[in-house]
């Protein structure tokens, strides 16, 4: 399916296989963290105009062994979306010092147990815009995670902004001609432009005819 998509379709969804580690801390509060330990990418298809639903859960992609115990991994796959609508959160995002895709965990509540005891997050994000993803750091409440946009991703976007972000050119507005009269006449309103010097001090003596 990889070699029908190209940047030229308006909504691709790119889909990556995501990794992660539970790693083991020493601290009485809390028991492990959780570590992005790989992303790969995998498959193009084209989108139907609606993003897609990233909130899935993690399985189980190898038990740890020996002295690795506590550690484990596990995997979910989900969708990069790429809208023709959205190429301007990509573009800010490919123009920022770090390039990145993100990733946001969120830790289950009860409802969203999937049988593991050892999986107590599911992935309820990822995406390449950073305008959609300040709400969830705003909120402070998930873990969000910046993966480095690069290889085979980076390049896709790169060509789909090419194609589908084109900023409106910067055109100066032409100054209105009698906006210039009156600048170039110190404000004074045309209407009473008067000969000689206009800043002259006014003469205290009144003419003989407005005395009578």
């Amino acid at each position: 399916m990889t070699n029908v998509i190209s940047p030229d379709n308006r909504h691709v969804l790119y889909a990556v296989r995501l990794i992660i580690e539970r790693q083991p801390i020493d601290n009485k509060w809390q028991s492990h963290r959780w570590v992005i330990h790989d992303l790969v990418p995998l498959e193009l298809s084209t989108g139907d105009g609606l993003p897609p639903s990233n909130d899935v859960h993690f399985q189980r992609l190898r038990q740890p062994l020996g002295d690795e115990a506590g550690e484990a991994l596990f995997t979910a796959e989900a969708s990069l979306d790429l809208h023709r609508a959205e190429a301007e959160a990509y573009a800010e995002n490919l123009a920022s010092s770090e390039p990145a895709i993100y990733a946001v965990l969120r830790h289950n509540e009860d409802e969203n147990y999937s049988g593991d005891d050892d999986i107590d997050i599911h992935l309820a994000e990822i995406s390449l815009s950073p305008y959609n993803i300040q709400d969830y750091e705003d909120c402070g409440e998930d873990q969000v995670e910046k993966l480095p946009l690069q290889g085979p991703i980076a390049d896709f976007v790169k060509e789909f902004v090419e194609i589908h972000f084109n900023p409106e050119p910067f055109i100066k507005r032409k100054r209105d001609k009698a906006r210039v009269d009156r600048d170039q006449l110190g404000g004074a309103d045309p209407r009473l432009r008067r000969d000689g010097d206009m800043f002259q001090v006014p003469t205290d003596h009144k003419s003989r005819d407005e005395y009578h």
